[in-house]
């Protein structure tokens, strides 16, 4: 893959992001938490897979994301890396197992949409300068 096809790749896996994150939201406000956190956790999933390509890496697995998130907060000695990733392993979960209430799935979203926001500012940074 050349640079120009990586670039177009990085920038279909944002706009997969924000079409998960639409969804989310859209759940969300029917309390359909289950499905809420199928997009919400194909958001992270996105934004990881965009930001590895800048490093000529591909996340395939569960336990790359975790890696890669890891690696962030290392990087840029941030806790809201750790804490989101958590939170969005809760919600994954959730799609499967349908166990969170209204209380517990606010309490995971609000974390996780803190990792989204610095996951995003991240990518839209390493797009401007490339």
């Amino acid at each position: 893959m050349n640079d120009q096809d990586i670039l177009v790749e990085i920038k279909r896996r944002k706009d997969l992001a924000d079409y998960y994150y639409d969804n989310y939201i859209k759940h969300y406000h029917r309390k359909s938490f289950s499905k809420a956190s199928e997009f919400l956790w194909g958001s992270i999933n996105a934004l990881v897979y965009a930001l590895a390509l800048f490093n000529n890496r591909k996340i395939h697995t569960h336990a790359e994301i975790r890696e890669f998130i890891k690696d962030l907060a290392n990087e840029y000695d941030d806790r809201d890396f750790s804490q989101g990733l958590l939170a969005g392993e809760r919600v994954h979960a959730n799609f499967f197992h349908d166990f969170m209430d209204e209380a517990m799935f606010d309490e995971d979203r609000q974390k996780i949409e803190i990792l989204l926001e610095k996951l995003e500012k991240i990518l839209n940074q390493k797009i401007e300068t490339s």
